[in-house]
């Protein structure tokens, strides 16, 4: 089989749905190929990434980047892979990466439609307002995409400028309560259904300490702190269920289009800078802070934990329920300052965040913080390339 009918099977497994037999197959063309080529560096890519395999895929856009400016490759093929960088850089949380592929992209084919729109929802996702802003308003304008994506842009900017400037009546706060209000209607619509059938709801996974004392049990290898509770258990066999199979992204009346893209908004009230995104699912809410010096995770745990347990305890619920139901393991990132932990915050009150905030601005005063997000998006990155042999920069 030659190496053009393997790429040809490849595609057509991955348009079945099948990446793993198309990767299957770009191997065996790799094999047959016998020397590096640049379209099968990309192809692969493309299947890393559908594999969610990004920090394997963009090595080799790189490489592809790199054999194409060397080989004099159509520019076409050229934004197709810088595409792929900055897909793989944001899937990587790199988001100044990310940008520069992008810009790159623009700087080979200035009008091309999907690099243009996918760079303004990035800027979007590190709270860029009026970058992203004006990024669509050359999209709109240029109208070199489908009708359907160009009105879908023009909505977005409309719902965009209302929550920035509040023209609707409505602030970022407002986000985060509809993501919880919606989630836990949902939560006890449900909990009613199966307290009937003799499920219980938000149990607590013990475990009978040496002294015969029963306390949370703690995932091996999680926080000590980290105690978890089920949405629903059935007492009778100990299964447990969840409610909801994916994490709740919720519209707010009137603004819609806001759940179609993650926006962080700058609520402006605190010391230091305070995102919310418009993608705060309740039931897995991203605690994100970056601080302006210093080791995140060392800063921060304790000032976590310590909420997370009174959380776990019922101090943003009732006696009947409203307990706080899991936090991830922290996940540091830019280079240490910043770190992230994903938290299902189950049927806890609104005073959970505002008790967060206060135990932030508290350590903000020891440890100064550059930024915070409530919910999904980037916190802010820096990030400088190196030239590229045969790229742009090369030949400057």
């Amino acid at each position: 089989m030659t190496v053009e009918e393997l790429i040809q099977q490849a595609m057509q497994a991955l348009h079945g749905g099948d990446p793993r037999k198309a990767r299957d197959h770009l191997v065996a063309a790799m094999e047959a190929a016998g020397e590096p080529r640049a379209d099968l560096h990309q192809a692969m890519a493309v299947v890393l990434l559908q594999l969610g395999e990004p920090g394997r895929a963009r090595p080799l856009l790189e490489q592809a980047l790199e054999m194409g400016w060397k080989a004099g490759a159509p520019p076409e093929f050229l934004v197709q892979v810088q595409l792929g960088v900055a897909a793989a850089s944001e899937d990587m949380d790199e988001p100044a990466r990310a940008l520069k592929a992008y810009d790159d992209a623009l700087e080979l084919d200035d009008g091309t439609p999907r690099a243009r729109a996918s760079r303004a929802h990035l800027l979007l996702a590190c709270g860029r307002i009026d970058e992203a802003l004006a990024e669509l308003a050359t999209y709109i304008n240029e109208d070199r995409d489908e009708d359907t994506f160009i009105e879908a842009a023009g909505e977005l900017v409309r719902a965009v400028k209302a929550m920035a400037d509040g023209s609707e009546g409505r602030e970022p706060r407002d986000l985060l309560v509809a993501h919880r209000d919606s989630y836990v209607e949902f939560f006890d619509e449900t909990v009613k259904e199966m307290e009937e059938k003799g499920w219980m709801s938000e149990c607590a996974r013990m475990r009978r300490a040496p002294d015969g004392r029963l306390v949370p049990s703690i995932p091996d290898g999680a926080r000590p702190y980290a105690g978890v509770r089920v949405d629903l258990v059935d007492p009778s066999t100990g299964q447990a269920g969840q409610v909801g199979d994916q994490p709740m992204v919720v519209a707010v009346a009137g603004l819609e289009p806001l759940a179609r893209a993650v926006v962080l908004f700058n609520t402006g009230e605190r010391s230091f800078e305070l995102y919310i995104s418009s993608q705060c699912p309740w039931d897995q809410l991203p605690v994100q802070v970056l601080f302006e010096s210093g080791d995140a995770v060392a800063q921060l745990d304790p000032v976590i934990g310590e909420w997370y347990e009174s959380g776990f305890n019922g101090r943003f619920g009732t006696r009947d329920g409203g307990r706080v139901h899991y936090i991830s393991d922290p996940q540091p990132c830019r280079g240490g300052k910043g770190v992230v932990y994903d938290v299902d915050l189950g049927r806890a009150s609104f005073l959970a965040i505002e008790d967060l905030l206060s135990r932030l601005l508290d350590l903000h005063h020891r440890y100064p913080i550059a930024q915070v997000i409530l919910g999904r998006g980037h916190l802010r990155d820096t990030w400088s390339a190196p030239p590229l042999a045969g790229g742009p920069e090369g030949e400057a």
